[in-house]
């Protein structure tokens, strides 16, 4: 009896609270203030849209953060209930790029900023709320793929390309000053993530591909060294690499997400500035076909991946703006080929990078910012 006494008054709140008028524009992105979603934000706070509305972050630990901005709240996503339902009542609009959230009222206008192309087949990594309004893409060619994979009505696909892009079309010296300019070329590498640090092998044959050991690692190591090459190493938080961490590599650098912080430098900053990019089946891929500089894409076990986890897209022509590294004497082509300044694959990016992002201008947050407003009609 008193259980529905409860959900009664609760209901009625509810659609008390629902018809007040809508005040609030709520934010989503992992990590806390980042991604696509930061830079929707800061851009709505340059244009003052906060002196209208105020601004709700949904944060994991509201504690810990210490910026203030105006007519802006930090709220716990997790703990409390209450009070985010109580804002999502009386939202004007949800932006997000990773948590997928569900409205609370039908006058809320929904926009998944998302965070990533999806290569790998993610149909079973997503429960897209069916009440999403817009989600955003890159490009007109990925507006079907996207769709299926999200299982969203291709109707409500937006190509504008991502906010947090913008700053690949700019050329920035930061990633080699940070270095104090000590090498010729610097390569950052963004494995995708395969085992554990307890040594559980969650996709992929081996903990790192290529540098499976010691001896390998040193190998490479030796001939970056030769050709005053860098790569910086930037595994999954939980990817076991302390074989590698314990061997203090002159020319391979293993970062974390602390190293942007402690150089004052956005991820994107520094790849933006890095000469070349590595990685396999990683979305980064067509970020970084933005700054038009060459690829490698690791594909040791591909295989493995096309018979388990499998793809959503057909990355042999995806990725064809990439060279293909297989094994160990592949990789040293591709330093070899850095070095020389062959860049062997330009041809084909250049076409795929035409595909992949529709505009070269570096604007995408205006773009994007332009279409939540002209929706929420401000």
């Amino acid at each position: 009896m008193f259980k529905t006494v409860l959900k009664n008054i609760k209901t009625i709140l509810k659609n008390i609270i629902s018809k007040m008028p809508l005040k609030y524009v709520i934010f989503e992105s992992v990590p806390d203030l980042s991604d696509n979603t930061r830079a929707v934000f800061d851009e709505m706070i340059s244009r003052g849209i906060n002196k209208k509305y105020k601004f709700v972050w949904l944060v994991s630990d509201s504690t810990k953060i210490t910026q203030k901005i105006e007519n802006t709240v930090f709220v716990d996503f997790e703990n409390n209930s209450v009070k985010l339902l109580y804002y999502k009542l009386r939202a004007k609009s949800l932006i997000f790029c990773n948590s997928l959230i569900e409205k609370a009222n039908d006058k809320t206008i929904s926009f998944y900023l998302t965070h990533a192309t999806q290569i790998k087949d993610s149909s079973s990594y997503y429960r897209v709320p069916e009440d999403i309004d817009y989600c955003f893409v890159t490009a007109e060619a990925f507006k079907p793929l996207m769709s299926k994979v999200y299982g969203i009505d291709e109707r409500k696909m937006v190509a504008s390309g991502f906010p947090r892009n913008d700053i690949l079309f700019k050329s920035s010296p930061r990633a080699h000053q940070i270095f104090e300019n000590k090498f010729d070329k610097i390569i950052v590498w963004y494995p995708t993530f395969r085992q554990s640090k307890g040594g559980r092998v969650v996709e992929g044959c081996n903990s790192m591909p290529i540098i499976h050991d010691e001896k390998l690692a040193i190998k490479i190591n030796e001939t970056l060294k030769e050709k005053n090459i860098l790569i910086v190493l930037k595994p999954h938080f939980a990817q076991d690499v302390s074989y590698l961490t314990k061997l203090d590599l002159s020319n391979i650098r293993i970062i974390d997400d602390l190293f942007f912080v402690k150089n004052g430098i956005s991820s994107y900053e520094f790849v933006a500035g890095c000469d070349a990019l590595l990685t396999d089946y990683s979305s980064i891929y067509f970020d970084y076909l933005a700054c038009d500089k060459p690829i490698g894409v690791v594909w040791e076990d591909i295989e493995f991946y096309r018979q388990n986890r499998g793809f959503c897209m057909d990355i042999d022509y995806y990725m064809s703006g990439a060279e293909k590294i297989y094994t160990v004497d592949d990789f040293l082509n591709f330093i070899q080929h850095l070095h020389l300044g062959d860049d062997v694959a330009k041809s084909q990016r250049q076409q795929i990078r035409k595909l992949a992002h529709d505009s070269f201008e570096g604007n995408n947050t205006s773009t994007v910012v332009d279409f939540i407003i002209d929706k929420m009609n401000l």
